[in-house]
């Protein structure tokens, strides 16, 4: 895998602090960036153990050309012990959407599972959160929670505003309400500016998801503020069609 010298870069600038210096799996030198809140498991687990403490010395290795898998897992292909199959019910339903996402801007044929095709988003795209405070349910938090919260967001700031993470043509940040409660400033982050107004789908159930479309200077970078992707992954698959529309739409990216 060729990878792109602002992510080098950023491993460089970025050793030690973890888990703060997670800097996130996939594709680096993909064309979309896929932003959310935070993992979705405990800091006691394997899972926040390889996927965000061990995150930068992976990369480390692998840019180096000495490869890192443990467990069946590695940050380009994500796996550790969740299925791999995409499958509406089964499939986290937060990695279902940027499927669905990936597949929309990037229309390709799945590799075939046993019963199901074979996730393929993280060829295509690479994925990190603004938090590394990990939880299993960030809907009611504590005060414990939102200081822990606020503190990673804090530390993390530096690195997500690096030149790597303003490569990406497509950024889009599934996180809701997240900048209001955390005071995440996009534009300065990204170094892009809101159009002015939100924009809103109207999906096949009736109800609406909103977005917020920033844009760089020259207009050759897209950031779409938006909902979290559980929201949209509650719906029947063919009533969110439009938000995937919307979102291919907004996207004239070539093929990596």
């Amino acid at each position: 895998m060729i990878m792109k010298d602002s992510f080098i870069k950023l491993l460089d600038e970025f050793k030690g602090n973890a888990p703060y210096n997670y800097l996130g799996q996939g594709n680096p030198d993909s064309s979309i960036l896929i932003i959310g809140r935070e993992h979705g498991f405990t800091k006691e687990s394997d899972a926040y153990r390889l996927e965000v403490l061990g995150n930068h010395d992976q990369w480390l290795k692998i840019t180096k050309g000495e490869g890192f898998s443990e467990l069946g897992y590695d940050p380009m292909t994500c796996f550790t012990q969740r299925r791999q199959e995409f499958r509406h019910g089964d499939t986290s339903p937060t990695w279902y959407v940027y499927q669905k996402i990936v597949n929309a801007v990037y229309p390709h044929e799945m590799q075939p599972g046993k019963t199901a095709p074979l996730l393929d988003f993280f060829k295509f795209s690479f994925i990190t959160e603004f938090s590394t405070a990990s939880r299993p349910n960030n809907n009611n938090n504590n005060e414990d929670d939102i200081i822990a919260t606020q503190e990673s967001i804090n530390k993390r700031t530096p690195l997500l505003s690096a030149e790597f993470y303003k490569s990406f043509p497509l950024v889009i940040l599934a996180c809701g309400r997240y900048f209001d409660d955390y005071g995440i400033n996009i534009e300065r982050m990204f170094d892009v500016k809101w159009k002015g107004e939100t924009d809103f789908v109207k999906l096949g159930d009736g109800k609406r998801v909103w977005l917020n479309v920033h844009y760089s200077p020259d207009y050759k970078r897209v950031v779409v503020h938006t909902c979290q992707a559980s929201y949209i992954a509650r719906r029947k698959e063919q009533d969110y069609q439009p938000f995937l529309d919307f979102i291919a739409h907004l996207s004239s990216l070539p093929p990596d």
